[in-house]
Formats: C-alpha cells, structure tokens, sequence
C-alpha cells in the first residue's frame, strides 16, 4: 500500500507547477498568504491515505481508500459527489460539486445541474482506488476561520478530513536558530541546523551504542545506531512529519544506513522562548539528555 501511495504521490507532486514545500500557496480571499495543512487532529481512519499540493494555481487534494466499501466525498449540501472504493472512482454528475472541483478556477455548469433537483447519476471515472480534486474548502474565506474540514463518508458513517491554515506571510522580524553544542555535550552527537521556510535540524551521530530522538510528546521517534537511522512509525511525531512509512507493520522502520538524519521540527519555531530543546535517550548512560539552543535577532521588518 505504501509502495502504491509513494507513486501516486510522486506523479501527483510532478504534475503540480510548484511544491508546497517550496513557498507554493493556493489562493484565499482573505489577505495574506495561507496553505492549508492536514494535521494529525484530523486525520482519518488509516485506510485512508491523503496529501494536499497547493500551487498559484489552488489547493488540490489527493484522496486514497485502501478499507472495505466505500468512500464518498460530501459536498456543501452533505450529498456524496465522488465515491471512491478498491475497484475505481465513481462521479454524481448531477452534482453541482463534480464540475466545480475540475478545475481551480470558475467554470459555467451544466444545464442539467442547475435544475436544483439533484438525481443519481454515478459514472466511472477512474479505474483507480484514488483521486485528486480542486475543493474550495481548502481556501481560507474568513480571516477568523483558523481550521478546514471536508466532509467524508465511510460505509455511510461520517469521518470527516480537516486540518488548519498556515500562514505563509513574512514575520514581522527575523531570527537565526543556533545550536549550542557546547552547553550540555552529547557524546559522539553532532547536530546542526538548516534554514528555509522549515526550519529543520540534522543530527549526526558516531556512537556505539543506541540513541533515541524524542518528538514533542515525548515519545520514541527516531533511533541512531551505528547501523543507521529507524523511524518509529508509531510516534505522532513521526506522523506529523508526513513522511513515508506513513504506516507499517514494523514498529520501527529503517531510514538510512548512516547514521544521520534531517528533518524539520517545530520546536525551532517557538522564538518566543529563552531556549529550544529536543530530548535524547542515550542507551549508554541511561539518561534523557538534550539538544539545545536559542535564536538571534538578525533583522526587523
């Protein structure tokens, strides 16, 4: 499944004119610039795979079903416009919803949709267990609206996909993450931080013994040893991170031979604190340490 998921993810990502990792955004009344994101509150059952590519153009999302039956996506009026199951994709298109979703823009409807009686009228559209769609939903409308949800349907039961908006306007100042590798020395650790728009974090590590990363709820996310890096794909760190394995079998997913890893982590974003710090068990001392640092101003905007 994942295998399947990576390759519809990776022609999805090609077909976009830019990645959301790459400063891309999708339009919004409001001012300012937001993309939606999905985050683990809303996230859906695990049979349910999905990914959000928000370009100039708008916010396009991907939906994958891998469970039993079906899956319908609900329109504003909490009818089901698309249908997705094991055998392929099926479209009302008596609904409105169907031709508005085609494309990113405005586009005239259909004589026959705009009658207000909606009747069924389910076609095939792709022999795939997944589809991609333009929703309006995903477009931030209200400066006070905060979160996004799109309205599912499993098997008749309601299990919702939501997530919130980011905002990709420029802060009002600017600030360099540092590390102070000095301050509490890990044996054998090297970390070093990466600048962009997510600030992410590179650990090395030449240790003979095992070391863990913890995420933000203080869980096992990732284990350095001298045989490489493991993802425990159990961590809702790891989750949040959106990266694959998104799920396996195994508890603990190997990600690399060498014994580095980078990847971003929002306790680099909280400037508002003296410090930043992310835990580390070192196996060899049996003690929780941490990797630390601080920000420096650099620039008011």
């Amino acid at each position: 499944m994942i295998k399947t998921l990576t390759t519809v993810l990776a022609f999805f990502l090609a077909s976009c004119v830019i990645s959301s990792n790459v400063y891309a955004h999708g339009a919004s009344v409001v001012a300012g610039e937001w993309l939606p994101v999905i985050d683990e509150r809303g996230k859906s059952e695990a049979a349910i795979l999905s990914q959000i590519q928000s370009s100039p153009l708008g916010n396009e999302i991907l939906v994958q079903y891998e469970g039993e039956g079906k899956l319908e996506v609900l329109g504003d009026d909490n009818e089901p416009f698309i249908r997705i199951t094991k055998s392929g994709v099926y479209a009302n298109w008596d609904h409105p919803m169907w031709f508005k979703v085609q494309t990113a823009g405005p586009r005239p409807l259909p004589e026959w949709v705009t009658d207000q009686k909606l009747e069924s009228k389910w076609t095939q559209v792709s022999e795939r267990n997944y589809y991609g769609w333009y929703d309006k939903r995903l477009e931030k409308t209200d400066e006070h609206a905060e979160r996004w949800s799109i309205a599912l349907a499993v098997n008749g039961q309601r299990q919702d996909l939501s997530g919130y908006f980011k905002s990709l306007t420029p802060p009002s100042k600017r600030t360099l993450v540092t590390v102070d590798n000095n301050a509490a020395p890990i044996a054998d650790l090297t970390a070093m931080v990466i600048p962009g728009p997510e600030r992410a974090i590179r650990v090395s590590y030449q240790g003979d013994h095992h070391m863990v990363v913890l995420d933000e709820y203080d869980e096992p996310m990732l284990r350095f040893s001298p045989k490489g890096v493991e993802a425990n794909t159990q961590s809702k760190g790891w989750k949040q991170l959106g990266r694959s394995p998104v799920d396996s079998n195994a508890k603990w997913v190997k990600l690399s031979t060498q014994a580095a890893y980078t990847w971003p982590d929002s306790r680099l974003d909280n400037d508002e604190q003296e410090k930043w710090k992310i835990p580390v068990f070192c196996h060899q001392d049996k003690k929780v340490k941490f990797i630390q640092g601080g920000w420096v101003e650099i620039a008011r905007l």
